[in-house]
C-alpha cells in the first residue's frame, strides 16, 4: 500500500511539473531596469526596483504577480512581491515596478564588500516565479545581468 502512494504522489508530481509545458508557454524574462533608494530610516531601507519582464511567447501575457529574489554579488539582497496586474504583448516587453526593503546592518556589510572594488560592474541575478492569467501553476525565471553604479562625485 505505501508503495502504490508513493508512486500516485510521484505520477501527481510529475503531472503537475509537467503542467507548465503542457500550456506551451515560455516564462517570461525577468531583468533590471533601474533600483533607486527612495527612503532610509534608523532601521531600514526602501527602493523602488524596475524590472523590465519580456514576453517570448507568440500570445499576449497578464502577469497577476511576480515574486522574486534580488542577489547582488552573489549575496541575497532583498525579496521583492508584485500584485498589480501587468500585460505583456506578444513578443514584447513591460516594465513592474516594485519596492523591497533592507535592513541598515545588512545594507552597510554590502556597501563595505562593494569599496573595495569600486567602479566595478556589479553582477545580479533575479529568481523568482510569475503567476500569469489562465495558468494554474506559476512559471518560473532565472536570469543575470550585470548593473554600474553612480558616481557618487560628479566629475570637474
Amino acid at each position: 500500500m505505501r508503495i502504490l502512494a508513493r508512486f500516485g504522489v510521484l505520477g501527481l508530481l510529475m503531472l503537475l511539473g509537467a503542467c507548465q509545458t503542457l500550456s506551451g508557454l515560455e516564462a517570461p524574462e525577468v531583468n533590471l531596469s533601474s533600483i533607486r533608494l527612495e527612503q532610509v530610516s534608523v532601521f531600514e531601507q526602501q527602493w523602488q526596483v524596475v524590472l523590465r519582464a519580456r514576453n517570448p511567447n507568440d500570445r499576449e501575457l497578464t502577469l497577476k504577480s511576480l515574486d522574486y529574489e534580488l542577489f547582488v554579488n552573489g549575496e541575497k539582497l532583498a525579496r521583492g512581491l508584485t500584485g498589480d496586474n501587468v500585460t505583456l504583448p506578444a513578443m514584447g516587453d513591460a516594465l513592474v515596478s516594485t519596492r523591497i526593503t533592507t535592513s541598515l546592518m545588512q545594507t552597510l556589510s554590502r556597501l563595505r564588500s562593494l569599496q573595495n572594488d569600486p567602479g566595478a560592474p556589479l553582477d545580479y541575478r533575479i529568481r523568482g516565479s510569475a503567476r500569469v492569467q489562465g495558468l494554474a501553476l506559476p512559471l518560473s525565471f532565472d536570469q543575470r545581468g550585470e548593473f554600474q553604479l553612480p558616481d557618487t562625485v560628479p566629475p570637474r
